[in-house]
């Protein structure tokens, strides 16, 4: 277990700098839990991170049964309407107004889902925290912290771009760009949209740049059945990216991404 010594003293910070020096992880989901877990091990196979997203299923439940309650009265008022004599355009308007405002209300009801990483799998020794800033807007918004709870650094997804090529920016909390994380080709990931990974053909890799545009890392899905991810940041020897923003970045690219 990755215990660390005692948080007062400097052997603290020395085995948090320890524990971040590191050039390749591998990332793996595990299966049959309850909430969102993965583990991050070493070359060796030794895990080095425990990562938790709460699954929050009874307010999650909440949010999807309210959002079919409103979608059930939305129709129930349609069909009333209509029955009465109402004008087809009005009745399609409700549905569409209707359907907006059930997502609306299931996506403010949905909690925020929170990750947090470990260096224990019983979860005693947080390491980072990756916070969900908002759930409306163009760009999704995660705040990384480090163990102390001090910020790290701003994760964003924006939502545009993002449709024809999967992107995530890295930057300081006053707005300075640390690095850029996108799907490796354009053309792969067009194909991807149009017909999948084609029997794991067109798995979804990443690379990782550098403001400048350098690359120095990449995230690529293994051949399994489950999420697996290797990362690595071999050509990244001078360590010009923060290992933990690397690190959150690659954990979003999993487990926001909705895959």
């Amino acid at each position: 277990m990755n215990q660390p010594p005692q948080q007062t003293h400097d052997p603290y910070h020395h085995w948090l700098q320890q524990l971040f020096d590191f050039r390749t992880l591998s990332v793996r989901q595990k299966l049959m839990t309850l909430n969102q877990r993965y583990v991050v091990e070493d070359p060796n196979g030794q895990p080095r991170f425990h990562v938790l997203r709460p699954t929050l299923i009874g307010r999650y439940s909440l949010a999807v049964i309210a959002s079919w309650i409103g979608s059930l009265a939305i129709t129930i008022i349609a069909v009333l309407i209509l029955f009465k004599g109402g004008n087809l355009i009005l009745v399609i308007g409700i549905f569409i107004i209707g359907g907006y405002i059930s997502s609306i209300i299931r996506v403010l009801l949905i909690p925020y889902r929170d990750i947090r990483v470990f260096a224990d799998e019983a979860g005693q020794y947080p390491v980072l925290t990756i916070s969900q800033e908002n759930k409306f807007g163009l760009t999704h918004r995660y705040l990384i912290q480090d163990a102390l709870g001090g910020p790290v650094a701003m994760a964003k997804r924006p939502l545009i771009p993002s449709i024809w090529r999967r992107r995530w920016l890295a930057e300081t909390l006053d707005g300075r760009p640390i690095a850029r994380v996108q799907e490796d080709s354009i053309l792969l990931a067009l194909l991807r949209r149009y017909i999948g990974t084609f029997y794991g053909l067109l798995r979804t890799n990443f690379d990782f740049l550098l403001p400048d545009g350098r690359r120095v890392g990449e995230y690529n899905r293994k051949l399994t059945l489950t999420d697996q991810y290797l990362l690595d940041l071999s050509s990244d020897p001078e360590v010009l990216l923060d290992r933990r923003v690397a690190l959150a970045l690659g954990i979003l690219l999993d487990t926001a991404e909705g895959r």
